[in-house]
């Protein structure tokens, strides 16, 4: 499928928001979302939490609401397994719910949605009670059945929620996810190991000699193929097999310039002890690394690139149900939101804490995090789920050109 630009229009909902905060423009309208919920507490009028001045005229589906909830903690159990991408929640976020609930969260880790998927698919759930999809994998695991429904009595922060980011195209009711970040895909290089500045996916996959061999791809499937159907000036969700084969053969001459494929946080660690010299990362990856080491910069390429959002999720079989919403609903309190996208440095969702100027204005005025999509328009491309035969595809072009092997 072709993204079309209303499909990262809720986000500029949230944009607006954080504009706002920094003195910034408005973004464009986001049009009323056409799928109405189901089994959902009653929704309210448009949220008051927008800023008035840059508020749009039509904002997507409201938010469900509920009484504010007394956590029956009698309830809770002692502790809940949580499956997540790497260093992708702040140990402070973990210790404090510990404080508040006395429930520890324990967490493990995947480093792309298909292994998250394959984790579930291969024999149900291995006793997980949070994960944490992005976009596509959402809807690709409704499908599957393998998503709770969430009980909104539980769950009564979600109003906190810019509701640019609800109910999007992979969850259109807004029943089985909530979103956690969202960000792009961007490069990050070392400028000081370089003769020139890095400005598109075509200095990745063409590179200068200086660049050669000490390049960092991301080890996902969609995202790194994608990156290589861009250049191609492909959408990166191409259902040509014609097309998917030249962004397989475009990784495979690139192989040769690779140091390897890593997960966005590998990447970002090799980086700045200098095992690579550029890679592929998401936001909050890259702004870390420019954080800890002087000269690296990180950048949305030229072109298109990926836009994407990442949720908040209850897989089934989970044994606790209930604690799991309990924590959810304290992640998505606005001093707790913004603790975690301090910390991590990728973009929230939580409107309210954008509202209540709790975001670091070092991050908000950070056009890398919080970029200006109104400007950046079809640049920007969420990655969608393709039917069965489509999948095929790009499985054989990912065996093919033989990551991992």
């Amino acid at each position: 499928m072709n993204k079309s630009v209303t499909s990262f229009s809720g986000i500029a909902v949230a944009l607006a928001i954080a504009l706002t905060a920094c003195g910034g423009a408005a973004s464009p309208t986001a049009p009323a979302a056409t799928v109405s919920p189901t089994a959902l507490p009653a929704a309210t009028a448009k949220p008051t939490d927008a800023p008035k001045a840059t508020e749009p005229a039509t904002l997507s589906s409201p938010l469900p609401t509920a009484a504010p909830v007394a956590v029956d903690k009698s309830k809770l159990v002692p502790e809940l397994s949580m499956y997540n991408w790497s260093d992708y929640i702040s140990k402070d976020v973990l210790d404090k719910f510990q404080q508040e609930f006395g429930v520890k969260v324990n967490v493990d880790n995947f480093d792309s949605n298909e292994a998250l998927f394959a984790k579930f698919q291969a024999g149900g759930n291995p006793g997980y009670d949070i994960i944490v999809p992005s976009d596509y994998m959402v809807e690709k695991m409704i499908t599957a059945g393998l998503l709770e429904k969430f009980d909104f009595n539980n769950v009564p922060n979600v109003k906190n929620l810019d509701p640019g980011h609800y109910k999007l195209y992979f969850d259109p009711t807004g029943e089985y996810s909530l979103a956690y970040f969202w960000g792009t895909t961007g490069i990050a290089y070392d400028s000081t190991k370089l003769k020139t500045e890095i400005t598109s996916w075509k200095d990745i996959f063409a590179p200068a000699d200086d660049l050669k061999g000490k390049i960092g791809m991301i080890d996902d499937q969609r995202e790194s193929i994608g990156a290589a159907l861009r250049f191609k000036g492909y959408s990166a969700n191409a259902t040509d097999a014609k097309q998917i084969d030249e962004a397989k053969k475009v990784l495979l001459d690139q192989k040769t310039n690779v140091k390897g494929y890593f997960s966005s946080v590998d990447n970002r660690n090799n980086l700045i002890s200098g095992d690579i010299v550029a890679g592929m990362l998401f936001t909050g990856d890259g702004i870390v690394a420019t954080r800890e080491k002087p000269g690296i910069k990180f950048i949305i390429p030229q072109g298109v690139t990926t836009v994407w959002q990442d949720n908040l999720a209850i897989p089934k079989g989970a044994k606790s149900k209930y604690t799991a919403e309990v924590f959810i609903n304290f992640l998505l309190r606005p001093d707790i939101a913004a603790m975690n996208a301090n910390k991590q440095a990728f973009p929230t969702p939580n409107g309210e804490a954008l509202k209540l100027g709790l975001i670091d204005k070092e991050l908000l005025n950070n056009k890398y995090i919080y970029p200006d999509i109104a400007a950046m328009g079809s640049k920007l491309e969420f990655l969608t789920r393709g039917d069965a035969k489509v999948q095929a595809l790009y499985d054989r072009a990912w065996t093919e050109v033989g990551i991992g092997q």
